[in-house]
């Protein structure tokens, strides 16, 4: 069993990379989905840097990758993650998911 993870810690969220959007801006978008905790599907684009693994246009997709989260709250099995690379509105608030707890892995650095 690994290190246990808790409110405050960075974590890896298991995503699948669909497919390459564009080499503009540098390195590059893609797109990326996940499904949260009630199963609802959800698509994140960004720059490849915030996504796990070498994504390139030349990949094979879909593709298994992750994308770095903060863990806000825990309950039960439940963990509620933001986004800190990936935030909107007036007031620039991180996006939040409800998400299995033991499907995040800590975030590892190199």
């Amino acid at each position: 069993m690994g290190t246990p993870l808790n409110e405050g810690d960075g974590c890896e969220l298991p995503a699948t990379a669909i497919c390459w959007l564009t080499d503009d801006p540098q390195p590059g978008l893609i797109l990326v989905e996940f499904a949260d905790i009630y199963d609802r599907p959800h698509q994140l684009v960004g720059k490849t840097a915030y996504f796990d693994g070498n994504l390139q246009p030349t990949s094979t997709y879909p593709c298994p990758t992750s994308t770095q989260c903060t863990i806000e709250e825990i309950t039960d099995d439940v963990a509620t993650v933001s986004t800190w690379w990936l935030s909107g509105g007036p007031e620039d608030t991180p996006f939040v998911f409800d998400v299995p707890l033991n499907t995040l892995k800590p975030t590892t650095t190199s």
